[in-house]
């Protein structure tokens, strides 16, 4: 994981899920998963704690299982 001032990036999460951006983003906008906050350029910035538990989302959850 790329570690900027204590902020990862949404690339860090899908580093680690197998899933792509688009379907984390839509996630996100359809509030399965939590909002990222932003940074001064708009880019999802996300605390250590916020991706372990997106990713525990994300890995432990029927509904995000692919069929």
């Amino acid at each position: 994981m790329k570690k900027i001032a204590d902020s990862y990036r949404l690339k860090d999460i899908l580093d680690r899920v197998d899933r792509n951006k688009t379907t984390l983003i839509r996630w996100e906008e359809e509030g399965k998963i939590p909002a990222a906050k932003r940074d001064s350029r708009g880019w999802r910035s996300y605390s250590k704690n916020e991706i372990d538990h997106i990713i525990n989302l994300i890995l432990n959850s029927n509904y995000f299982q692919t069929s």
